[in-house]
C-alpha cells in the first residue's frame, strides 16, 4: 500500500531540491570544485610560467575568482550567510545555487580552455600526424625475442 502511495506522488520540482531536499549537496560540491579549480589555475600558472603575460594574468584572475567563490560557498555552508540577495523570477526550473555552481566551473576552466584550444578543422591533420609518428616508432611497443609466441593464462 505504501509503495503505491510513493509511486503516485508527482514530481513537481525537477531540480536538485527534488532529489536531495536541499541544495546543501550542491554547495558542498561547489566548495570542492572551486578549491580544485583554484589549485588547477595555480598549477597551470606555474607550469606555463614562461608563456605570455596575459596567459599568466588570466590564470591568476581565475584563481582569485575561484577563491572568492570558495569563501562565499564556505560561508554559505557554515550558515554565516543565510540569504543571497539576488532574487530570481518565480517558476524557473533552476535556482541560484545551480547558477553559482555553473558559473564557478565556467570561470575556473575558461583560461585553460582559451589558451590551450585547438581548431576543430585542424584536428584530422593532427590525428594523421600522430598516427604517422606512432607508425614510425612501431607504436612504442617493443617485442622481446625470447617472449613466448602465444599469450599464457
Amino acid at each position: 500500500m505504501m509503495n503505491a502511495t510513493i509511486l503516485s506522488m508527482p514530481l513537481v520540482n525537477h531540480g536538485v531540491k527534488a532529489l536531495f531536499g536541499r541544495s546543501d549537496l550542491l554547495i558542498s560540491l561547489t566548495l570542492w570544485i572551486s578549491l580544485f579549480l583554484c589549485l588547477l589555475n595555480i598549477a597551470l600558472a606555474i607550469v606555463f610560467r614562461k608563456r605570455q603575460t596575459w596567459e599568466l594574468v588570466s590564470y591568476g584572475t581565475a584563481c582569485v575568482v575561484e577563491l572568492a567563490v570558495f569563501v562565499f560557498a564556505l560561508l554559505l555552508h557554515l550558515t554565516l550567510i543565510t540569504k543571497v540577495p539576488y532574487h530570481l523570477p518565480p517558476g524557473l526550473p533552476f535556482d541560484r545555487t545551480q547558477i553559482g555552481a555553473a558559473l564557478t566551473i565556467a570561470a575556473g576552466l575558461f583560461p585553460a580552455a582559451y589558451w590551450h584550444r585547438i581548431n576543430v578543422s585542424d584536428l584530422p591533420k593532427r590525428i594523421a600526424d600522430d598516427a604517422k609518428v606512432i607508425k614510425d616508432r612501431d607504436g612504442g611497443v617493443r617485442v622481446r625475442s625470447d617472449a613466448p609466441g602465444e599469450w599464457m593464462n
